[in-house]
């Protein structure tokens, strides 16, 4: 991996349908493309789509087909679960929440009841139900896209809150994350369309990650960099038979990132460590090695979230520094 481009002055950054989207006060650039903004504009990717949020009009467009069209909203700001996906909701103080889901042109409105309202949307368009998880953590919710209730899922334990924001599909199994603080205490799969357990792993939280990324093969996988005791903890799933195998590597040394601030792109996994400098690390799922380190050598002490991977291209935004780093992979 090496240093091909640096960008300063950029405040957004993110990329769609594999070309970056580089962001400035008052302008931007997709791939080779440049448009034009407001200062107060605020231009961002969400889930692959490319969107412009205008204030203090409060109207959002989206791009397509080479331009940009307006959004009618009529509950709240869409979020964007896809190319031509997008769901509106409001949560009222008697439970009731209204909804709105688009789907390719298709509207579905529909009322529902959450005792403390819906949080982090997903959808799993193979089998178009809707996933929802409240403010708090403590219930998910299944649905049709059409509004029908499928099934509830509720943590009856106090101390423990659901990972709302890592809640993986794969096939008909959906992947719940019970947490004790930041660390897995129980990880269960379920059926997508009934509801029913399917397995349960009741977790030590020594070195499990609470973020989980879906691979190639149907595997979830993840990896934690500790900065109370050395090493990295990497993680595999097996979502349909519950089997998790856990490797610990590099365990003479610290290491500082967030299991959901990690990129996994083909076999590999991709995170910047926030240790004073810097860096970028690559781990091999397949080897369970630590197969590439590039320092960033930043002066500055600084927080770093994910890198964005493409085909090609390891992005790295530090947003304290508005600058973009470009490697080549």
């Amino acid at each position: 991996m090496r240093l091909i481009k640096s960008f300063k002055d950029v405040v957004n950054f993110g990329v769609c349908e594999n070309k970056p989207l580089i962001v400035y006060s008052d302008y931007f650039l997709l791939g080779e493309s440049t448009h034009t903004k407001r200062i107060d504009d605020y231009v961002y990717t969400e889930n692959d789509v490319l969107l412009i949020y205008k204030r203090p009009e409060s109207i959002s467009e989206v791009y397509k087909n080479g331009r940009f069209e307006s959004l009618i909203a009529k509950i709240s700001i869409p979020r964007h679960l896809g190319n031509n996906i997008w769901i509106e909701h409001e949560n009222h103080e008697d439970g009731h929440v209204d909804v709105r889901f688009v789907e390719c042109g298709e509207e579905y409105m529909f009322s529902l009841i959450a005792s403390k309202g819906i949080h982090w949307p997903k959808y799993d368009k193979n089998n178009s139900i809707l996933l929802f998880s409240e403010p708090n953590e403590s219930y998910v919710l299944a649905y049709t896209k059409t509004g029908e209730r499928l099934w509830e899922y509720n943590e009856e334990d106090s101390d423990l809150k659901i990972n709302g924001r890592c809640i993986p599909v794969v096939d008909d199994v959906v992947v719940i994350i019970s947490l004790y603080g930041a660390r897995p205490k129980k990880i269960q799969g379920f059926n997508i369309r009934t509801g029913k357990r399917l397995w349960i792993i009741q977790s030590e939280a020594r070195h499990e990650p609470d973020t989980f990324f879906l691979g190639e093969d149907k595997m979830l996988y993840g990896c934690r960099g500790y900065v109370v005791r050395p090493g990295i903890g990497i993680t595999k799933l097996n979502p349909f038979t519950g089997e998790l195998n856990v490797s610990l590597i590099n365990e003479d040394e610290e290491f500082d990132f967030m299991p959901w601030n990690v990129t996994m792109n083909g076999r590999q996994l991709y995170f910047v460590d926030n240790r004073r400098g810097n860096e970028i690390g690559v781990i091999d799922v397949d080897k369970k090695e630590l197969v590439e380190r590039v320092p960033l050598n930043i002066k500055k002490k600084v927080t770093i979230g994910a890198p964005v991977v493409t085909d090609d291209k390891v992005y790295v935004f530090i947003r304290d520094l508005e600058e973009l780093r470009v490697f080549e992979k």
